[in-house]
């Protein structure tokens, strides 16, 4: 008896799974077909995304051989074209050096508008200043001092990337403009800053030697310490100070 009530309950369990297969089968099935597709889909991308960066960075060093073999604009171009069609976060970077080729090439004008593109960007915020930055230094002979300002001053804030580049950059300008007190002043904030790069620091107070400054600016400057040499200094790759009107100076950032 008890074999029968077996059967029974088996044959009422299997009708009501077989209910809830016709009631929700599709579902899962939908589900699960759907699961396999997304994974493979992530699948895909990752090996896409894998190739377009490892695409780009041969892509770049190509352009950046070129560039070592003194073939100016072809560089030029082939960093410009991975600026544009680039991917694996290469676009930036190309497009910085297809401006400072740009720019050996003799084309500032068209340098200076691809450096502004780029930082006003929506890319990484580094990159965004270096090419400000780049930008500024080309222009540092021919452009106004009040086109300067409005180019370094962000720069030169508290907390940003390039902040001793800048203050540099704007200490010249404001020489070259005549401005002394201004230059001093920024002379002055480059000479107090304990984390600019220490050649940069000892040129500042140079620079304030030579001035003659008197009034607040003239308070005793900072002793170089024992030791620093500037190698891994902000101004050792920027040379801002040597060389503004080079755009490839800039290419070291603050310090390293």
């Amino acid at each position: 008896m008890s074999d029968i009530f077996r059967e029974v309950e088996e044959d009422l369990r299997r009708e009501r799974y077989e209910s809830l297969w016709d009631t929700y089968g599709a579902y899962v099935i939908g589900g699960a077909v759907a699961l396999i597709v997304a994974v493979g889909a992530v699948s895909w991308w990752n090996a896409s995304t894998k190739t377009a960066a490892e695409d780009a960075a041969r892509a770049f060093v190509a352009a950046d051989q070129l560039a070592e073999e003194g073939n100016t604009e072809e560089a030029a171009a082939a960093f410009a074209t991975l600026a544009e069609e680039g991917n694996g976060g290469y676009e930036a970077v190309a497009g910085i050096r297809a401006a400072g080729l740009m720019a050996e090439a003799g084309d500032v004008d068209g340098a200076v508008a691809r450096l502004d593109a780029i930082a006003a960007g929506g890319g990484d915020d580094t990159l965004r200043s270096l090419a400000a930055l780049r930008a500024a230094m080309l222009l540092a002979d021919t452009a106004s001092i009040d086109d300067l300002n409005i180019r370094l001053a962000p720069l030169a804030e508290e907390g940003e990337p390039f902040r001793f580049s800048a203050l540099e950059l704007l200490g010249f300008a404001a020489l070259k403009a005549g401005d002394e007190d201004a230059a001093a002043n920024n002379f002055q904030m480059l000479a107090d800053a304990a984390g600019a790069p220490p050649l940069m620091r000892e040129r500042a107070r140079d620079m304030l030697r030579g001035l003659q400054v008197d009034g607040p600016v003239a308070r005793q400057l900072p002793a170089t310490p024992a030791g620093e040499t500037g190698e891994a200094g902000e101004a050792d790759d920027t040379g801002a100070a040597e060389a503004p009107d080079t755009e490839e100076n800039a290419s070291g950032g603050e310090a390293q």
